[in-house]
């Protein structure tokens, strides 16, 4: 794939606060300075992997609603621009209007359509018609593809800057993971994470990147604590942009961050930071490493639940996870599968819970992966997740298996439930009460748009009739 030569171009500019104004003309610049021109449908994809009522998630976790704002107003300004789609796909089990309604993007869609010129419109990319698109990667053969992302002229990603409790961070590529359904999306989501995420910069490369740098996110990325970095950034190749994003959070992404490796290993350029140009406010690593010092110290909270069991010890808890290998061939274990759900939902459970839920849970443990050695659950329950993991229980409470690869953290907030001794928001009245109005609505939606049609129809020509 042949690129411009300013594709190896980062524009980094400073901006303190979330002024939709200020970071129209910011990106007015940036397009201009960077020789991006968008034409027809643009299909304008910012992070929206999880949120909720603040009470039970952190409004850090997503591309802050007025940073959008600010974007799509630059964009509608565009004389070749004929129709903007603002489209996601949230976390797997989380309906895109309870997402897009929580993270203000319904109200502010409402008060654009009013003011802007071009049409603008809000898409669930669970709820759309989908487009079968080839990707030939070493885990997708193809996908299934949203029309409005599919059949878009132009796209335009808008990464939220945060650290990632498996991944290292997440940032521009990673962004991809959210152009998946939720059946798509779990395929693989195990030890091959990194070769899916590689394999879906075929199909998504952006034509444009801005990434919210103004406040990231830190620890685990469905809960991130918040930290005032102040800073946009620009590319049009989004492993230059992450590079550059990786440099600020104190790691080299060509090294530190593994599906960065795995792009830059399968032929994807840049190679390192060094073949980046930086230009605005920050011209050399140099710079870059002093804005750096805005997010410091990293500390334990700064790697927040990136180690279960280091996080269960701080709160006193009674429970432990035992990780093993996936496969009795090796010692490798699955670091991006079901041991990201279990460091999700925990995350969760202490942010609604607190930590004296914690210290005063059930004792209890969780097996992930293949355990050589008998473990004397000396009456504590033991919850075993994933299609491979497999332990030796002595004197066990209850044993819950969820036999799935991967398990993901909704998968735990219905299965366990309150088995832990410590409340799930899941059975809290007013998250029930609000999921499910909007999981109502979603199911309206796919009725409507013929989604449901489509899928039925997709299983019984791949799957029934091969089978039959």
């Amino acid at each position: 794939m042949k690129r411009a030569d300013n594709d190896l171009v980062v524009l980094v500019k400073e901006c303190g606060e979330y002024e939709p104004d200020k970071i129209r003309l910011m990106v007015l610049e940036g397009m201009k300075t960077l020789g991006y021109s968008p034409r027809g449908k643009i299909a304008l994809k910012p992070n929206v992997v999880c949120a909720f009522d603040p009470k039970f998630s952190s409004v850090h976790a997503y591309t802050h609603p007025n940073f959008l704002s600010g974007v799509v107003r630059a964009v509608s300004e565009q004389e070749g621009v004929s129709r903007i789609a603002i489209t996601e796909t949230p976390a797997v089990g989380n309906p895109s209007p309870v997402s897009f309604h929580f993270a203000g993007y319904t109200k502010l869609v409402r008060e654009l359509k009013k003011e802007l010129k071009k049409p603008v419109r809000l898409v669930g990319m669970d709820e759309e018609l989908r487009k079968e698109v080839f990707v030939g990667g070493a885990v997708h053969h193809q996908v299934r593809l949203a029309r409005s992302f599919a059949l878009a002229d132009s796209r335009i990603y808008l990464p939220k800057l945060k650290g990632h409790c498996v991944s290292r961070m997440t940032g521009a590529v990673k962004l991809n993971i959210g152009i998946l359904s939720f059946d798509d999306r779990s395929v693989r989501h195990d030890f091959l994470l990194d070769q899916k995420i590689v394999d879906l910069l075929g199909v998504g490369y952006p034509d444009f990147v801005v990434m919210d740098a103004i406040t990231i996110g830190v620890g685990n990325e469905a809960l991130p604590l918040p930290r005032k970095l102040g800073l946009i950034l620009m590319g049009k190749n989004p492993l230059a942009v992450d590079l550059v994003a990786s440099r600020l959070l104190g790691m080299r992404g060509e090294v530190d961050v593994p599906y960065l490796a795995l792009a830059i290993k399968n032929g994807y350029k840049p190679a390192s930071l060094e073949e980046v140009k930086l230009i605005g406010d920050a011209e050399s690593e140099r710079d870059l490493e002093r804005f750096a010092e805005r997010v410091k110290p990293y500390d334990d909270e700064f790697y927040r639940w990136q180690d279960v069991n280091k996080e269960l010890e701080r709160m006193g808890s009674p429970l432990r996870l035992y990780f093993g290998p996936y496969s009795d061939k090796g010692e490798e274990k699955c670091e991006t599968g079901c041991v990201m759900g279990l460091k999700m939902y925990l995350a969760f459970l202490e942010a609604y819970a607190g930590v004296e839920a914690f210290a005063k849970a059930k004792p209890g443990i969780f097996v992930i992966g293949k355990i050589k050695e008998e473990i004397d659950a000396k009456g504590a329950n033991v919850f075993i997740f994933g299609s491979c993991s497999s332990a030796r229980i002595l004197n066990p409470g209850k044993v819950v298996k969820i036999n799935k690869c991967f398990t993901t953290a909704s998968d735990m907030f219905l299965i366990v439930g309150n088995r832990t001794g410590i409340k799930s928001p899941f059975f809290d009245p007013r998250f029930l009460s609000q999921y499910l109005s909007y999981l109502l609505l979603s199911i309206g939606k796919k009725l409507v748009n013929g989604r449901y049609l489509q899928d039925i129809a997709y299983f019984a020509s791949q799957g029934l009739f091969r089978k039959i």
